[in-house]
Formats: structure tokens, C-alpha cells, sequence
């Protein structure tokens, strides 16, 4: 999926139980607001239970808020699930994630296009929402605000031609 998009990474790399989800049959995004209510919570985990019986690989950037919500509820249901980096994989960022991550690598896995010691800076976020992005047959937006990473993603979706729904807020 990654080779149809011009801006796609030239290099990945991966740590998890097996490089062959990321050429899994169906990608789902989740993304969204760091700061969702107790209905985009539910709506998240319940979009992952609905897709749990076909076999769906879902990727989020293990961001707080909904992301996270995502990666908790695919590791408590053994939905295999990747957290796309914007950092290498020497370290997990938000420090508070690490062990949904350690989880993650079980069923699922990490990936990045920055090497093992880059830092979480600040540029590499929006980066990192195109290969989010690019991944997925589809990219489900919850409980956004009107700017900000979930509204890049969602028209980098757009832009690769991919299927974009959206879990309205507030």
C-alpha cells in the first residue's frame, strides 16, 4: 500500500511478531483527539470488536486519547494491532505506553521509518501520519478537533484514495 503513495518512507523498520501484517488483507486506522469522551472510547472499542471477526489488522500512532484506546482494547481481544512511531524503536514515546506496546509486539508490532536512536521530535509527528495513512484500506477519524494530526491523516487518506470515516464529538 505504502509503494502506491509518492511521499512513501524508502525504508521501515519493524519490531513484532511477524512482518507479514503489514501486508495484511484489511488495514484499519483509528485515530483521533487525546482527550476523547467516554462515547469516543466506546465508540473505538466497539468499531473493534465489529471488525475483531474479520480478521483486520489495525494501526494507530500509540498516541494518548484514542489511539491508545485503540491498542489497549485490539491487545485485550488479540486483534493484531501496529503502532506507527514517530521516533526509532531505542525507546517508546509516551513513556506511560510502554507496556501496551511490549504487548503490542506479541500480537502486532512497532514500526517507524527513524533509526533506532531518533528522538520523538516534534516534526517527525506529521511524518509519521502519512505512513498511518498510506497503510490502511480505510481510516476511521474519532472525536477530532477541526486541526491538528487526526484531520492530517485524514486527508492524507483522502488524498491516497482511501476509504475515511468519522465518529463525531462533541
Amino acid at each position: 500500500r505504502l509503494k502506491q503513495c509518492a511521499d512513501g518512507p524508502v525504508m521501515l523498520f519493524f519490531k513484532g511478531s511477524s512482518s507479514r501484517l503489514l501486508n495484511s488483507e484489511r488495514i484499519v486506522a483509528i485515530v483521533g483527539t487525546r482527550q476523547p469522551g467516554d462515547y469516543g472510547k466506546y465508540a473505538c472499542e466497539e468499531i473493534i470488536d465489529g471488525l475483531k471477526p474479520y480478521n483486520v489488522l489495525i494501526i494507530s500512532g500509540l498516541a494518548y486519547g484514542i489511539d491508545i484506546t485503540a491498542h489497549r482494547k485490539s491487545n485485550m481481544t488479540d486483534v493484531p494491532n501496529i503502532g506507527v512511531l514517530g521516533h526509532g524503536l531505542g525507546s517508546i514515546y509516551p513513556k506511560q505506553h510502554r507496556s501496551v506496546a511490549l504487548k503490542m509486539i506479541e500480537n502486532g508490532g512497532l514500526l517507524t521509518e527513524y533509526i533506532h536512536s531518533a528522538n520523538p521530535d516534534r516534526e517527525h509527528f506529521p511524518m509519521r501520519n502519512r505512513i498511518i495513512a498510506g497503510m490502511c484500506d480505510a481510516l476511521v477519524v474519532v472525536e477530532t478537533a477541526a486541526s491538528g494530526g487526526s484531520m492530517i491523516s485524514a486527508q492524507l487518506a483522502v488524498d491516497y484514495g482511501r476509504d475515511l470515516f468519522a465518529v463525531p464529538g462533541r
